[in-house]
């Protein structure tokens, strides 16, 4: 076989050439990654936000559709009254009155959400992480990615600052996480501020946290005999199945780009393989007549090809350590696309394999040539 620094000589012989490689595969991992992440974050906060234990009691016409749901106030507070199989945490029922709103500032599209105590017994995934909730007249609470959500610097949501929503100033009091879910892209303040803000006398959903899954359908009966309320039971799965659907096109299309990618990868490694085997014709020939074999002489080829992946797909992945997580906004709310240890391992593994892909076909042709015709510097 060939020594390794063979090889690893070669890759410098042409710097050039290797260097443009080299970005190239780079760039290849980078948007591999990025891809990659793309979609499994995606898939994520549409899955990670449920809870097979979470009820939501929805107008008849909502078409599970939380913020286009209308429930009647008076008929949403006998709901949360008497829904049975509610959890009750220290004396105090986990069942929340909501409003949720598309709110505009200018040409940017927030999500509020007025909420009761109960709230935070319903939603526990929720964390205060600076300040506290809303407890005054027109205090307001705000996602991590709230200001991503609607295109507005972290600045404008900095605790202690005063926003404008629905024609009323509101004071930011606090900011909370929970991360993976869609809740972080929200803004919540009190049910009645809100309603009062907005003029409304109805509201979104009755929230309810059962205290089993079994209990669903003593829920489910209960909507039933009580046609006066006009609610409909949907669980988290199935609302967040929904939101899930018209996102899995979305999806696929980020796993197709990668690959594409990936095929582009493939092709530079190509190039940049066939470019190097015609500029060294007499060499690998010389090589072949000096006894080496032509399985010692391809698996070289493809060693340098591999060298070539390996260290371009390096300087996406620092690339990508460098740029961190990425906030990014969709119809639903805001999520993260984190680009983590095995999405990053995956654009690694990917690089290698376009630039051994891209080096097979060189490395074969390099010693199917007949050794009289390379000798002669016929490519």
């Amino acid at each position: 076989m060939l020594p390794f620094s063979y090889a690893l000589r070669n890759l410098w012989r042409h710097r050039a050439r290797t260097i443009a490689t080299l970005l190239g595969v780079g760039f290849v991992t980078l948007l591999v990654t990025t891809m990659a992440s793309f979609a499994a974050s995606l898939d994520g906060v549409s899955s990670s936000s449920t809870e097979e234990d979470r009820v939501y009691l929805l107008g008849t016409s909502s078409e599970m559709d939380l913020v286009r749901s209308v429930v009647a106030r008076g008929n949403a507070e006998a709901a949360a009254a008497a829904v049975p199989g509610v959890l009750t945490v220290d004396g105090e029922r986990a069942v929340s009155v909501e409003l949720h709103l598309a709110t505009r500032t200018d040409d940017r599209i927030g999500l509020l959400r007025g909420v009761r105590p109960g709230a935070y017994l319903v939603h526990p995934q929720l964390t205060v992480i600076e300040g506290t909730e809303p407890r005054g007249s027109f205090e307001i609470m705000v996602g991590r990615l709230a200001a991503t959500r609607m295109g507005l610097p972290e600045d404008h949501f900095r605790v202690g600052r005063t926003i404008q929503l629905e024609n009323r100033d509101w004071k930011i009091v606090g900011r909370f996480a929970a991360p993976g879910t869609v809740l972080e892209a929200e803004m919540w303040t009190r049910l009645d501020d809100l309603m009062v803000a907005t003029k409304r006398e109805d509201v979104s959903c009755v929230v309810a946290r059962l205290a089993s899954p079994e209990s669903l359908a003593e829920v489910r009966l209960f909507a039933a005999r009580r046609l006066d309320l006009e609610i409909a039971v949907v669980t988290e799965p199935e609302l967040m199945a929904t939101l899930a659907e018209g996102l899995r096109h979305v999806t696929a299309l980020a796993r197709w780009m990668a690959l594409l990618v990936l095929a582009a990868g493939a092709f530079a490694c190509a190039n940049t393989m066939f470019a190097a085997v015609l500029a060294r014709t007499k060499e690998l020939a010389t090589l072949r007549a000096l006894g080496y074999s032509p399985f010692a002489v391809s698996v070289s080829l493809l060693l340098e090809a591999a060298l070539v992946a390996f260290l371009g797909a390096s300087i996406g992945i620092f690339i990508a350590l460098a740029v961190g997580d990425i906030p990014l906004r969709f119809p639903m709310g805001a999520f993260t696309i984190e680009l983590d240890a095995p999405r990053r391992a995956l654009g690694l593994g990917a690089a290698l394999f376009a630039g051994i892909l891209g080096g097979v076909v060189p490395a074969v042709r390099a010693v199917r040539l007949p050794l009289v015709d390379a000798l002669g510097g016929k490519a």
